[in-house]
């Protein structure tokens, strides 16, 4: 590949990562949310998490293991625990809420707590199965057709660094929203997102029904 394919490719896989992981969902929820609180880290730590997971998804499929990833029978314990998970989260979040503004404001010392969320709510997302089997094998023909098999590493790469800018980003907002929302802001934010997190919990729990046949 010359420089200006590899180029061109990255290019390509960033935009569509920014692209995919711009639409509101519980973890760009999670990741403001930490954000506010908590400061740059703590969000942005949600966000690599998140990452993290993705990547072994992707390997999946630019390792041609998508007859692995692509079982029915996968998704629905994955709709279960990705429910329980985000159940979970999304209580906490309304749980504190409903305390002291200190309590909101309150985070782990640590940033593994952040971390570890994130990875979980994207690990337990069968949605990110469903969008690298798709998207992702999309975008593995579409770097085989211009360079051959060595440019869906490339473009794959790309996708990754949109998505860390896109968390980068999202992180630095909610750094900056914190000289400006204080108090009861805290409280609304914490308890809106909260919400939203156990609705898209609730959302998962009625895919699994589907996925059993018991709707």
């Amino acid at each position: 590949m010359t420089t200006g394919q590899i180029v061109q490719l990255l290019g390509q896989g960033m935009f569509v990562g920014v692209a995919l992981a711009a639409p509101i969902g519980p973890i760009n929820i999670e990741i403001v949310r930490r954000g506010l609180s908590g400061g740059f880290v703590h969000g942005w730590l949600v966000g690599v998490g998140a990452l993290s997971a993705d990547t072994i998804y992707a390997t999946l499929v630019v390792s041609g293991l998508t007859p692995l990833a692509d079982r029915p029978a996968l998704r629905v314990p994955l709709f279960l625990a990705g429910a329980a998970m985000l159940g979970y989260v999304g209580y906490l979040s309304l749980r504190a809420a409903l305390r002291d503004e200190e309590s909101v404001a309150a985070v782990p010392a640590g940033g593994r707590r952040s971390y570890v969320t994130g990875f979980f709510m994207a690990a337990f997302n069968p949605m990110g199965i469903v969008y690298w089997l798709s998207i992702g094998a999309a975008l593995v023909a579409s770097a085989v057709a211009q360079v051959g098999r060595a440019g869906s590493p490339m473009l794959v790469g790309g996708v990754f660094v949109g998505i860390f800018c896109w968390v980068t980003f999202l992180s630095a907002v909610g750094q900056v929203g914190r000289r400006f929302i204080t108090g009861l802001g805290f409280r609304i934010i914490t308890g809106l997102g909260g919400a939203l997190i156990v609705a898209f919990g609730l959302w998962f729990f009625l895919q699994a029904l589907v996925g059993l046949g018991w709707l």
